[in-house]
């Protein structure tokens, strides 16, 4: 018990998944790195300043958990969000194709990964407080979740940082490949799972910034590594 004289809810590991059940966790506390331990109780009463804060805390929850999530439905007036909500990665079903529609098979065609999982997180804006308010919340899944070693490797929770961005253009500029700089974050990090991005990802970056962004100098490289660290550690300084 607790110094208010009530019990003290059990605390789950996100290891456990291995062997858990997906029917939720209604009865368990689960903790969320950087936001502290949460019953459903508990995060059906949470309010959010922003939606960004609100995704923020439903990405990190996933991880803890073991599982992705998407975008789904949005409500928008006069420039404010009105209402926002996310779902598991698993909800619904994949939209047919046209060769899927005549019955045609493909060789390459993928399996189907959505199993109409109905998990989500619904958020509203209370005129009345100015915030956002948890308006429905599900934490039942119907598909086994991911276990420690999986759940940073699902899609929605890789993300290649700018930091590691620029890193990976500096080397580019001496020769190295990024394949190459990739297995040095590795080492530096302490091994794939703390990396946070496979190296497909990385070269997808890649590709991206070089269709949407202006020619950098060796110069201009340097600089966005550091500031970018900067903003990552307030303790560094350029």
């Amino acid at each position: 018990m607790d110094a208010s004289g009530n019990e003290e809810q059990p605390t789950m590991d996100p290891s456990e998944n291995e062997e858990q059940p997906s029917s939720g966790f209604e009865d368990v506390k689960v903790h969320v790195p950087r936001h502290g331990s949460f019953s459903v109780s508990d995060i059906e009463a949470m309010t959010f300043n922003t939606v960004d804060e609100a995704e923020s805390f439903y990405a990190a929850y996933s991880v803890a958990v073991g599982f992705g999530i998407r975008k789904s439905d949005k409500g928008e007036s006069n420039g404010l969000i009105r209402r926002r909500e996310w779902v598991c990665n698993k909800e619904g079903t994949r939209k047919a194709t046209k060769s899927l529609e005549q019955g045609e098979s493909s060789r390459y065609a993928r399996r189907e990964t959505r199993t109409l999982c109905r998990a989500k997180l619904s958020i509203g804006y209370s005129e009345a407080t100015k915030v956002y308010v948890v308006k429905a919340f599900i934490p039942q899944h119907n598909h086994m979740l991911g276990t420690s070693n999986q759940i940073l490797f699902i899609c929605t929770n890789r993300h290649v940082g700018e930091e590691s961005l620029a890193l990976t253009n500096m080397m580019t500029r001496v020769s190295i490949r990024p394949c190459q700089a990739y297995e040095y974050m590795v080492k530096q990090s302490g091994g794939y799972r703390r990396v946070g991005f496979t190296v497909k990802d990385l070269y997808n970056k890649i590709d991206q910034q070089r269709r949407t962004a202006p020619f950098e100098s060796d110069s201009e490289g340097a600089l966005s590594y550091m500031n970018a660290l900067a903003a990552k550690d307030p303790h560094f300084f350029c």
